[in-house]
């Protein structure tokens, strides 16, 4: 399809009642693409784009300012204080990885970890587990007989 006198006449119109490019472009027969290109051929106002720019570019002739800043040291005139030098070496914290330090709690969270009232259940551990027995009932369950064997079968038919 071509761009004719009437096209024409009804692009300005559209472009005045202030639609977008691509909804002008289907009403019109043509893509949005070709709508703008006309419209800039044809002298139209220009519009502002729909993208919103959030940061604005900084001035590069501020950028590259050629005087350069007096630093701080550079003004005084030897005004040393005396400092009390202790030498202390750091010492990291070693742990033990391979040992489980039995003195902590139960590590079964209490609410949602951004929230200020998060924390775990701390109460003392079942055996050898993270939790305790009241949430390892929770977190280790343990499937009956009918329903281990139900999915046993399902797998050998499976295979």
């Amino acid at each position: 399809m071509s761009w004719n006198d009437d096209n024409v006449a009804r692009l300005k119109e559209l472009w005045d009642q202030g639609l977008p490019t691509a909804q002008i472009g289907k009403l019109l027969g043509f893509t949005k693409n070709a709508v703008v290109g006309k419209a800039h051929r044809i002298g139209l106002e220009r519009r502002p784009s729909p993208i919103r720019r959030t940061a604005v570019k900084p001035d590069r002739k501020k950028a590259r300012s050629p005087i350069s800043p007096k630093l701080n040291f550079e003004n005084k005139v030897d005004d040393h204080k005396e400092v009390n030098l202790t030498k202390t070496t750091f010492q990291p914290a070693i742990k033990n990885l391979l040992v489980a330090n039995s003195k902590r709690g139960c590590e079964w969270p209490a609410g949602h970890p951004d929230e200020s009232d998060f924390h775990f259940c701390g109460k003392e551990r079942f055996e050898d587990k993270p939790y305790c027995l009241e949430h390892c009932s929770l977190a280790y369950v343990v499937p009956e007989k009918e329903e281990l064997n139900s999915v046993t079968e399902k797998v050998k038919v499976a295979v």
